[in-house]
């Protein structure tokens, strides 16, 4: 699954958390998830992280992944769901680690 496939699928679940009409036409990985773009609260930022994990079957590291720049835009948001996936790390090309 390819960066813009990601950042579809996080569109989608921004969706479904806050409403399809907070999501714009136009929203892409440089899209901010607060001030400036999806205008996120931290309840609804916490509800997306959440639904993060359900979709891709990952658990973010708190420590991690959700301070700094994890959850600016959706696009380092992305980065973080595929750095915390195998399935879709190797889909974009990292190579895969043999036994």
């Amino acid at each position: 699954m390819d960066d813009e496939a990601v950042v579809e699928r996080l569109c989608a679940i921004v969706a479904r958390v806050v409403g399809a009409p907070r999501v714009p036409a136009d929203a892409g990985a440089g899209t901010p998830l607060r001030d400036g773009g999806l205008w996120l609260d931290s309840m609804e930022l916490l509800q997306v992280v959440i639904a993060c994990e359900a979709e891709f079957g990952i658990t973010f590291e708190p420590a991690e992944d959700l301070l700094g720049d994890g959850l600016e835009t959706l696009g380092t948001l992305a980065d973080v769901i595929r750095r915390r996936s195998p399935s879709l790390s190797r889909a974009a090309g990292a190579p895969e680690l043999s036994s």
